[in-house]
């Protein structure tokens, strides 16, 4: 994916993207981002690159003095905006080579993996 984005725009692994996309609008706590697929402490160090390549930033959680709030910049959501669309396109190309058919199988099964 990043190969194919532009030369200048913000690279991230996989994991920055994943975070991107489970930060509500709202934002979230880390504990709550680390739910059912990474550890809290993986989740702690991709905030903390994020924060420092400008993608979210933490602000205290004004219910909780002891933790914080995760929430995207407006970086962090043009970043998503990017991905997204770079995937989007990936799977139209993805549609394209194997068959609308069989990629819509394709689909159902990593959905069905994914949700299991």
């Amino acid at each position: 994916m990043a190969a194919r984005m532009a030369p200048h725009e913000v690279v991230v692994r996989g994991s920055h993207a994943r975070l991107l996309q489970l930060v509500p609008s709202d934002g979230a706590r880390q504990s709550k981002l680390a739910e059912g697929w990474i550890s809290k402490q993986a989740v702690g160090k991709r905030i903390q690159e994020m924060v420092e390549a400008g993608l979210v930033r933490l602000e205290p959680d004004p219910h909780d003095g002891r933790a914080s709030v995760v929430r995207r910049t407006a970086e962090g959501d043009r970043t998503l905006a990017l991905i997204m669309g770079e995937l989007a396109e990936l799977e139209v190309e993805l549609a394209r080579e194997v068959g609308e058919r069989r990629y819509r199988t394709f689909r159902a099964v990593l959905d069905e993996l994914a949700s299991g």
